[in-house]
Order: C-alpha cells, then structure tokens, then sequence
C-alpha cells in the first residue's frame, strides 16, 4: 500500500464562502503508527452516547465503526448530503440511512480507514500509516463547526435562520432628510389614537403596532423585557451565566420611564444654537426618551406602599438603606499591588499618570502587595508582621495605612486607562480611632497621601471603581452617548432615575442585551444606515459594546463577577473611567476577530491559507546527519517541536481526545456541552507552542526550492535589498521540478530498498529553505511528493503573512496618525504631485492638515482588541518581537514573546543564521500583575529612565515607523512560579498554594514598538489574567479571605 501524499486543495472546498473566521490546517504526509490511539475497547467509554440503539444498524454492529466515528457521521450527514448537490426539502430518514451508509463505505476505503482497520485486526501495523489530511475534515466536511453538527444530528430540516429574522420588524414614517439630530421616542402608551384626538408631533418614531411587547411593558406590573427576542438570550451568547448562576439582567422598564402625555408622544427637547454647535458631528444622531411629566401634588401625596418604591422618595430611602452598613462589615476586600507616595504639596483631583509626571517633591514608597478592605468610611491596608509569630500572638495582620473616604479632600480617580490602576489621594489618617498617631512620611502629619492600587483582574478593578466613585458622590448623567465608529454617528440613550439616585431603574435599562438591541434597531429606522447595517448582517457580523478612550478599547463582556454574582454595572461602570477630565465614552461596535482575509490595493483578495504541520528530519550540513522534528505553522511563525512531544492532530475517525468530552477543564468559557472541537484543537496548538523548542519567523524565508544538490550548501549569497517584495516574484514562484519518478517512490524505508541510487532518492525527497542570512536548511521528507507539498504549501504561507504584517504596520500608523495629529515620519506624497513632475521638489504632506481627535471614529481599532483573545479561539492570542531583559539590570534582548492559555511564553532571539530561536523561559499568569507607562518606568533603577529624552525615529521590517518615547512602550510583569501550578495550558490551577503577601516575585520588562503596541499587549494580557483568576474560584476565594484583619 503506497502512503504517498495527493497534494490537492481541498481544504479550501470544505471553508463556507464567506467564512473568514475558520482557520484552516492541514498535516502534510503519513504519520508514525505509534502515535496511533488505540482501539476502542482500550480507551475509556464515553457517558452518554447519543446515537446508540437509533434504530440504524450499521451505527454500532460494524466493528470498524467507533462510537466517536458514529456521532460524526450522524452529526454530520446532512452537510455531506448538501456539499454533493443535495437538497433540503429532498432529505428524510431514508435518504439519511443511504448517506450515512455511504459515508462509512468511504472511510473504509480511505488510508486511515484501512489502517484502523488493519489495527484492530493484526494489532500491528507499518511503521508510518496514512497520508496528509485537513484537520478537521472528515470526508470533505468540516466537524470543527458544533454550530452544523448541532443543528444536524437528529436529521432536522428546519432552516437556517438569517441574522435580521432576529430583529423585530420596524417601518418608518416617511421624513425629509436632516442633518440635525432626531429624537426617537420607544413606544406610544396606547396603540391606536382616538378620532377626536389629534396626532402627535411629526417626527420619526417606530411603527409599535406589531412589536409593541417589545419595546415597552404592556402595563405598569409586568416584568416583560424591554426587547423581546425571538431566540433564547443564552443559545445567542453562550458567554452570558445561566439562570441557575445569575439573575436576568433585562429587567422591565420602570413604568415612570415611558414617554406619554395623554396618549402623545412627547415631542423632543428644542435644542439651543450653542448646543446643535457643539453636537453637531458628521453622522446623524439618535435620541431614546424615558421621561414622563411630574404628576400633581395630589396624586404625590395620594401614594401609599409599593406605589412609592418607584418614586423618587422610594429611591432615596432605597440608597440610604444600602448605605446603612454595621461599623465592622468588611464590603469589599482583595489583594492589590499598591504604590504608596507623599507630598507635603496639595495636588489635583484628578490625579493620573500624566500629573505624576509633573509633579514635584514626591516621595514614593516600594511596591507591596497588600490587604485592602473597605469598610464603612474608610480603606484599610494590611501587611505581613516583620517579627516572626506577632501574627499569631495579635490574631491579625498589621495595619499599614488607613484612607478616610469621609474626609471631604479624599478624592478619587483613574491612574491609567491601560491597565486599569485607579488612585485615592487624601490626608494622612490615623491607624485607629482612639490612636493619635498617623501613617505619614518623614514624620510629618501634614501634606497629601497618594495610594495608587493595581488589582489583578481588570473587572474586579472596574468594580472597585464603580463602587468608590458611588460612594464618593459620583452622579448619573441625564442621558449616554453611544457612538457608533462604523456609521459614525450616536444614539443618545436616557437614564432612568439619574436625578433620584435610583440605581435599579437604570440597570433594569442599561443591560447589555437591551442596549444592543435598542441600537441595531432605531440605527435600521434611519434610511441612510439601514443599508450599512444590513450588509453588516450578511456578513455575519454581531456587536457589542465597548468603553473607549483615545486608542483604548474596553469590552463590556463579563456580566458576572469574578465569584460568578451578577454585575448589574457591567456598563454603567464605564462612567467612573474618566482620566485626566477626559471621560471614557461607549461605543456600539462589531465583534471582530482576527482577520483571515487580506483586500490588496490591485483589487485582488488574498485568504489566508491553511496552517501545515508534520514530521521531518533536518539534515545537517557538515555531518549529514539527520534529526526528527516536528514542524507546525501558527500565524505566520514556524515552531519546532521533539516528536515525542509533538502533540499531532487527531487522524479522521479516530476516537475523540479526552479533553473534548463533558466535564474537562476547558480553560476558558466553555458551552455547557463541555468543550467543542474548536477549543480543544485550539488547546493542541497551544500545547505545542508550549512544547516548541524553537521558532521562526516565515518573513525570514526567501526561498523554498526543491533539493538540486547531493551535498547541501551551508550558505548562499542572498540579496534582499534587490527587492523588498521577493514573495511577489517569479524566482520565489518558480515551478518545483517535477518527474514520473515522484509518484513511484513508496515512501520511507521499502522505497529507499526498491532505489537504486538511494542518495539521489534522498535528495529528491528533501526541500531547502533559504533564510534572509544566506542560510541554507535542508529537510527530509518521507517521500518525494510529501517534500513537494511542503514546498506548494509554505510559500503562499510566506507570501500571505508577509503583506498581512505589512497591512496592520501600515494600519497601525494610520490610526496614530488620525488619533494624535502628529505628522508622519516619512511624508505621504500626493499622486498628483508626481504626475504633474513635482517629485521631491513640491512635498505634499496629507498629515500635515489633519487635527488631533482622541474621538475620532476609528473603525479599525478593534483589529487590535480583536475578539480571538478573549474567546480564545485561535492558539496563539497574542505574539510578536519585543526587546526584553531579566530583572531591573542589564541589556534589552530581542525576544519573541507569545501569549496562550495562563502563560507567556519568550523565546530568545539567538542571531541571523539561525533558523530556529530556542525557547528562554515561560512565565505563568496565576497571581502576576501587569503595569505600564509611567506607572511602571519610574520604578525603573536610578540612571536607567530619562522622562526628558528627546524621541527617536525608528523603522522596522514590516514597514512600520514610530517615534514614541520609552515610556510610552514600556510594561512590567510582577510574576512568581506558584506550586501545584496545573500542568500544561489549563487555566485551573484550584491545587495551587497560596502565598503570603511577602512573597518574592520575579520580574520582567518589555519594551514594544510602539504605544499603540504596547496598549495592546496589556490589555491581552490583562484579559487573560481574567480568565485565569476566574478558572480558579474557589482558589481566588481562598487567596482574597486569606489573613485576619483587626476586629472593631
């Protein structure tokens, strides 16, 4: 049996048509039959088996026919019924039988089904079995979409449902156009209007005759949702905590929030001329009323029992009685890295990073992890006793410092956006109440104490936000913007109870589910957007909110705590996020991964091709010796792995891994299925990353040719600068010389016996790769035609992730550029100059008119906080080329830094001739911290930052140009090596030990390209320390209820 490769394209048949987010892998030649799973019999059954004793005969009598093949092909026949010419309407329980039959007979005569097949009959099989195959693919059809399986396993005919059948219909009355901003009102208090009653005013309102239940309760009583949906929230978002685990979070419009007036719709707010000037913006603007005129006196006064709870007077009692908390009760407590500073100088109340920088006769204390624990009117900091047993003796850890939240001066406000540190500033207090003695610098009472905290995750930061900026007289605002970046334009939202501090009613509105659907549906009454957003929908595309502030992106996507209780602020927390007297702003929009297709200037479309992976033998240039590898691509970088880690796909049909069966860790958010395919072929990838011992980078390839000399050269001269897009000509395209002989060879050991000359076979089964050096490394392939697929598949690989480096430099410049108005290091010509022959004489600068605007629309941001990093759906979340050192001292190190599941992991950059970086060291998640800016460079050792050095220029590889100062492309990891760390990429790490506050930690500093770079790598990192912390609960509990504070 010859287990020669067919190299074929099919992976790319299988892909849906406008499917970019499928990531498509193929192995590339046989495999080792060791490697193989064993049969059935030997593995642990699988609970719960869905398609035994179905009535089909041939689902579990064969014997070449494991449970896992079963599920597949009942899973998956109606797709291979449809992708060979089928139709809908044609299919039945007959016709699944036959397809069903059909699709077995198939894999019986397929390379692995009659290696599995040979296996369970002899118990031995050759050496190497199969041949190459796309991950995922079983007989043409893609099983790594639950989405498919799940709606075709019981043989359902019931038709895919559109993303606008979602939606509820709305007609629109006939307006004439306007620039000015419209008012939409939600819904009439009646559906129909009397005769003798006249209209209300002309404007552009929602037809409610038939989704009225939707946009509005049918009567003060009712708890219907302020939009209905014709899908169950959870099936939409399977992100969103069951009902067992939160409480629903679209509550019912207050009944004082309905528009009304006898039956009218009340007519907008006339507008000022200053305020049309003021809000005037290039797109049009949507308003949503919740108001309602006062009522008399009489009917005030009138008011008894629950009909007051609704009023403003119930709104107040109900705020003071949730302020009236036991002296004592701890409200919020949690470990935090915290930055303590004094000055005998007054300092503002908006005091950030940017205000550090400039003020003078500070005096800062170290980084310590602390204690802090709110009660009542003040925040207390405890630490560890420096006398061994005072602990044990006192029944409590040592308070450090107190901040009196009462004191009228004790101000709070936001560090950093990017990594979400906040600060309180306030007068030195004292330890206790009966104590004369205060926590100060220099033994001084006097001045202004500067507390800046860092909390490990970031909602847990923004929730310790919300409830500091409330209890310190944060207000509501009359109404929220939410912008939309890619209409540009807004929908101005009303905020219920905003001047009764009535906090339920605004959360019953400003859910997330409601404020989505309030959006997408007033944006599809105005004409002008309805046909954007309708393209949108064909696409696929779904949305979701996000605070923003200048090229900060924040998702709105945890709507449950840390310890899984219900966050009923997951968006209104975004109004304390103001830096500097700059406030965040929301903005609605779409859930972007990474792109997997590129749009050239020319016109044409380039899709990412599909990843390969597969065992070779390097040969060495001097000794000819060989030695196994296993080599896999992972956007765009090339890893090495030993073979006996390689961690290999499954082979078609086999039986399933463990990991994707109910009740595995998943790491991550998982379905309440257990873990899809998906994620547990993401989790093999990240698994071998882990693993790898080296990595390359593919834009360091210039050429992939076909063997043509006995003895491999060790270099060859290379001439880049010739041409800096050589993916692009016809040497790097040259057509790899092809014989007869290829197909003749069997592959491996019998086609080496059958040779005649064996040291021209193993030439002919070996392709070179030429590095940008001169370096020449050779691989051996198992057989001539498996060396000629790596060859066809590694070079539209380069090629593509090449220009896809190029395009982000190039978008990543543009958006600095429109955000901070700062001029483009090299100027961007005109083509009109050039045409009428100015050249270089007449310079044409097209950044030198553009303003700064922190505000600007910015579609494209997102491509950097793109939603793979927080769903976790690709290996690699995040990974690049940063300059990096160990510890405080010595020299920045060109490093290659990858972000998976719980851990980064560095590779060192070890020189140009070398094909593969080997691997410096990993660094687990559990219990780091991250900071950034200046909060991280003045902790930088004396001599090492300089806040005044001028900005330097610089240009990298892939084009991109940036002259952002040090500080501005600097974070620091605090991290430590935990024990009982679980093993690999899981996230659950419940057997880990807690450690005391004065714990020794490592440290690691980065420096990236650029800001834009580095804002990005905290927030990924930041994300995933998210999920991390939340994997392990009942350990996070443990660690935050750790050490007894002083009773009172």
């Amino acid at each position: 049996m010859s287990t020669a490769p067919h190299i074929s394209l099919a992976s790319e048949d299988v892909v849906k048509k406008d499917d970019n987010h499928n990531h498509r892998r193929r192995f590339i030649g046989p495999m080792p039959a060791a490697i193989l799973p064993q049969s059935d019999g030997k593995r642990r059954k699988r609970k719960g088996t869905l398609f035994r004793g179905r009535g089909d005969p041939n689902s579990s009598s064969d014997d070449d026919d494991s449970s896992s093949l079963s599920d597949v092909i009942h899973r998956h026949a109606l797709q291979f019924f449809l992708r060979h010419g089928g139709k809908q309407e044609n299919w039945g329980e007959s016709q699944a039988k036959s397809v069903r039959a059909e699709m077995r007979r198939r894999w019986r005569e397929s390379d692995w089904g009659r290696a599995r097949r040979q296996q369970r009959s002899t118990g031995t099989t050759s050496k190497w079995v199969g041949s190459s195959f796309d991950v995922g693919v079983f007989l043409g059809v893609n099983i790594l979409d639950e989405s498919i399986g799940a709606a075709n396993q019981d043989g359902s005919t019931s038709s895919a449902t559109s993303p606008q059948s979602l939606l509820p219909e709305i007609s629109v009355a006939t307006v004439a156009p306007s620039a000015a901003a419209e008012t939409f009102v939600t819904a009439h208090s009646h559906l129909s209007t009397s005769a003798n009653e006249e209209p209300g005013p002309s404007t552009l309102t929602p037809n409610v005759s038939r989704d009225v239940d939707s946009v509005r309760p049918p009567s003060p009583s009712s708890s219907t949702a302020l939009l209905a949906s014709t899908r169950s929230q959870t099936e939409l978002d399977p992100r969103r905590p069951r009902p067992s685990e939160a409480q629903a979070s679209n509550a019912a419009i207050p009944p004082s929030s309905v528009a009304r007036t006898n039956g009218h719709a009340i007519p907008p707010p006339l507008e000022t001329p200053e305020q049309r000037k003021k809000g005037k913006t290039k797109g049009k603007d949507v308003h949503v009323h919740y108001e309602e005129p006062p009522a008399p006196p009489s009917e005030v006064l009138a008011r008894r029992g629950s009909a007051v709870e609704e009023t403003s007077a119930g709104a107040s009692a109900q705020a003071t009685a949730e302020n009236q908390v036991k002296w004592g009760d701890v409200i919020m407590r949690d470990r935090m890295l915290v930055r303590v500073s004094y000055t005998e100088d007054g300092v503002p109340p908006t005091f950030d990073e940017s205000q550090n920088r400039v003020t003078r006769h500070l005096e800062n204390d170290g980084w310590v992890e602390y204690i802090v624990a709110w009660r009542k009117d003040r925040l207390e900091l405890y630490a560890d006793h420096h006398t061994p047993g005072r602990e044990w003796l006192t029944g409590h850890k040592k308070l450090v410092y107190v901040v009196p939240l009462g004191n009228p001066t004790t101000s709070l406000s936001l560090y950093s956006f990017v990594d979400l540190t906040f600060c309180l500033t306030c007068p030195p207090a004292r330890l206790k109440l009966d104590s004369k003695r205060h926590r100060h610098f220099l033994g001084s009472s006097r001045g202004t104490n500067i507390f800046v905290f860092k909390v490990k995750c970031r909602s847990r930061a923004v929730d310790w936000m919300w409830q500091l900026w409330r209890h310190l007289g944060g207000q509501l605002p009359p109404y929220i913007d939410i912008r939309s970046p890619t209409l540009d334009t807004r929908v101005s939202i009303d905020v219920p109870g905003y001047d009764t501090a009535d906090l339920e009613a605004a959360y019953s509105v400003f859910t997330r589910d409601n404020i989505l659907g309030l959006c997408e549906k007033y944006l599809r009454t105005v004409p002008e957007f309805r046909a954007l957003m309708e393209r949108e929908h064909a696409e696929g595309a779904t949305f979701e909110l996000a605070w923003r502030l200048d090229t900060n992106l924040d998702w709105v996507w945890r709507a449950s705590d840390v310890m899984n209780k219900e966050r009923k602020w997951s968006i209104l927390c975004g109004l304390a996020l103001s830096q500097a007297g700059r406030p965040a702003h929301l903005e609605f929009r779409r859930k972007r991964h990474v792109s997997t297709r590129l749009h050239m200037r020319d016109g044409t479309r380039l899709d990412e091709p599909p990843a390969v992976e597969g065992f070779l033998d390097r040969i060495r240039p001097n000794s000819q010796l060989k030695q196994s590898l296993y080599l896999v691509t992972h956007d765009g970088y090339l890893f090495a792995l030993n073979p006996a880690r390689a961690h290999p796909p499954p082979t078609p049909g086999a039986p399933e891994p463990a990991s994707v069966f109910p009740g595995s860790d998943s790491g991550s958010d998982s379905t309440q299925h257990g873990d899809t395919r998906r994620r547990a072929e993401a989790r093999r990838g990240q698994l071998q990353i882990l693993e790898a011992t080296g990595v390359s980078d593919l834009r360091n390839i210039v050429v992939v040719r076909r063997a043509f000399q006995l003895i491999p050269k060790q270099m060859e001269r290379v001439d880049v600068q010739q041409g800096a897009d050589w993916e692009d000509s016809e040497d790097f395209w040259a057509h790899a010389e092809r014989s007869e002989s290829d197909d003749e060879d069997a592959g491996g050991e019998a086609g080496l016996a059958n040779a005649r000359d064996k040291t021209r076979l193993r030439m002919r089964r070996s392709f070179e790769l030429v590095l940008t050096s001169g370096r020449v490394v050779r691989f051996e392939a198992y057989s001539c035609t498996t060396a000629l697929e790596w060859i066809v598949r590694l070079r539209p690989l380069i090629s593509y992730w090449k220009k896809r480096h190029q395009y982000d430099a190039r978008l990543e410049m543009d958006i600095a550029h429109l955000s901070t108005g700062r001029p483009r290091i090299t100027p961007q010509h005109m083509k009109d100059d050039y045409e009428h022959g100015y050249g270089h004489g007449h310079r044409h600068d097209t950044a030198a008119v553009v303003q700064p605007n922190g505000d600007a629309a910015l579609p494209d941001l997102d491509h950097f906080y793109n939603w793979c990093v927080l769903d976790g759906c690709r290996p690699i979340l995040k990974c690049g080329r940063l300059y990096g050192r160990k510890g405080w001292w010595g020299q920045y190190k060109h490093v290659q830094l990858v972000l998976i599941s719980g851990h980064l992991v560095q590779f060192h950059i070890t020189g140009r001739t070398s094909l593969h970086h080997r691997r410096d060291k990993v660094i687990p998640l559990l219990d780091a911290y991250v900071c950034s800016g200046y909060f991280a460079a003045q902790y930088l050792p004396d001599g090492q930052y300089d806040a005044n050095a001028p900005a330097v220029a610089r240009r990298y590889q892939d084009g991109l140009e940036t002259d952002d100062s040090e500080e501005d492309t600097l974070f620091v990891i605090w991290y430590r090596v935990p024990k009982g760390l679980a093993a690999g990429v899981r996230r659950n790490n419940a057997g880990a030990d807690i450690p005391p506050l004065t714990a020794k930690r490592k440290v690691a500093v980065f420096r990236t390209r650029s800001k834009l770079e580095r804002d990005a790598w905290v927030w990924a990192i930041n994300a995933e320390l998210e999920k991390v912390v939340r994997a392990s609960r009942i350990r996070e509990e443990a660690v935050r209820s750790a050490g007894e504070l002083i009773s009172t």
